[in-house]
């Protein structure tokens, strides 16, 4: 919760922050994405790696710390350089959460029971949404921007803590002894890559999974610049509202992707990445529609529909991906997940949409408002390039389950 509390609370500030110091959009939209996704997509790789040899709650619990210090950093910064540094760390701190902590989570629920868990692990990125844009839109108006980064790094060190205190790896204690001495057989990333790169379905999705991510973090980098320039919002009253938006429609979404990918996958191996497509293409039109109409109200629950899309196909997409890369390369599995979603989705999704509004606006900021709803409804279209990968990884899924049934039989 607090991992995308840290990382999203960056949506809601970006307009003040523009203001203050005097940005593009394009600028915004380095910062927001680029900036952190450098280290945040590299990092996972080596940090899975040690996730599957050594101890993951002692590397969540260093994680959340240095995030949380480096996002009150972002409080203090004076320039956009000192904003892209700041930003840079917090996506260092974050890259050595979830490998560490989805590679726990598989180990403590069965297979059954693991989409489900995955998927209530998914709901704490809305909440942790809800919260940044609940508080980081009243912190802003009631203070400042600067408070507001402050307020959502504080809890961190203190969650950092508990997490070494309370949270027990299931490995034996001698195994994690000797977790950096050289192992026969050991996996190393490229064993890990060569036995992925022969599942197919895998890659498509990691090729769906990076357009969510390509759509999602594109858009939201600009939530609060949309209602602001071009509903006229006031930063509390669109944090409280879209905040809202993100923790009904993320949380609902997660929970139900988990108990769609329990229920239907658990007899047919991705017999739910058929809803989760229909699900992204009913994103498409949708998020023509946020920017597009004379209500915010109804522009909010348009965005809702690509929230609850862009959190459905958590537990069921990342439960298939634990199936497909077996107790070997799980955390490693995960890592490579991140580190194409995280270049290409996290980093250049905010970067496109701020590039092509720059571009529609043609530098008048009085057609900055239409502009970035053409920008945003443009990006909405690559939903539609997810679902096709969804709906072919669940093809080869299911070739290869029953080509596994009939050598069974």
């Amino acid at each position: 919760m607090l991992n995308f509390l840290d990382r999203q609370v960056m949506a809601i500030l970006a307009e003040p922050i523009k203001q203050d110091m005097d940005l593009t959009d394009q600028q915004i939209g380095l910062m927001t994405g680029l900036a952190f996704s450098l280290f945040y997509t590299t990092l996972a790789v080596p940090v899975a790696a040690l996730a599957d040899r050594w101890n993951r709650s002692w590397i969540i619990a260093t994680a959340v710390t240095v995030w949380s210090i480096m996002t009150m950093a972002c409080g203090a910064a004076q320039n956009f350089t000192q904003m892209f540094l700041a930003r840079v760390g917090v996506g260092i701190g974050e890259s050595a959460n979830s490998p560490p902590a989805q590679s726990l989570i598989a180990e403590y629920f069965p297979p059954e029971r693991r989409a489900a868990a995955l998927g209530i692990y998914g709901s704490a990125v809305p909440i942790g949404a809800f919260f940044a844009s609940v508080g980081g839109g009243w912190l802003v108006e009631n203070f400042s921007w600067r408070v507001a980064f402050f307020v959502a790094g504080a809890p961190g060190i203190l969650v950092g803590l508990v997490m070494l205190l309370t949270v027990k790896d299931t490995r034996p204690h001698e195994q994690l002894k000797n977790a950096f001495k050289h192992r026969k057989g050991e996996v190393s990333f490229a064993d890990a890559f060569g036995e992925l790169a022969r599942k197919p379905a895998y890659w498509h999705l990691v090729a769906g999974g990076t357009l969510v991510a390509f759509v999602a973090f594109g858009i939201s980098a600009f939530y609060g610049s949309l209602y602001v320039r071009v509903y006229g919002m006031g930063y509390a009253e669109l944090g409280l509202k879209i905040g809202t938006m993100i923790g009904v429609a993320g949380v609902l979404g997660s929970w139900l992707g988990g108990w769609v990918g329990n229920k239907l996958d658990t007899k047919n191996p991705a017999a739910s990445l058929r809803i989760v497509a229909i699900v992204f293409l009913l994103a498409v039109p949708a998020t023509y529609g946020a920017g597009h109409v004379a209500s915010s109200t109804l522009s909010l629950v348009f965005l809702g529909v690509l929230t609850f899309a862009s959190t459905f196909y958590y537990g069921p997409v990342f439960a298939l991906i634990q199936l497909l890369a077996g107790d070997r390369v799980r955390a490693m599995a995960v890592a490579i997940f991140l580190l194409i979603s995280g270049i290409v989705g996290i980093g250049f999704g905010p970067v496109f949409v701020g590039t092509v509004s720059d571009y529609l606006s043609d530098g008048d900021t009085a057609n900055g408002a239409k502009a970035l709803s053409g920008a945003i409804a443009i990006t909405g279209c690559f939903s539609a390039w997810t679902a096709f990968h969804f709906w072919r990884a669940r093809h080869w899924i299911a070739k290869a389950t029953a080509q596994r049934r009939a050598a069974e039989v």
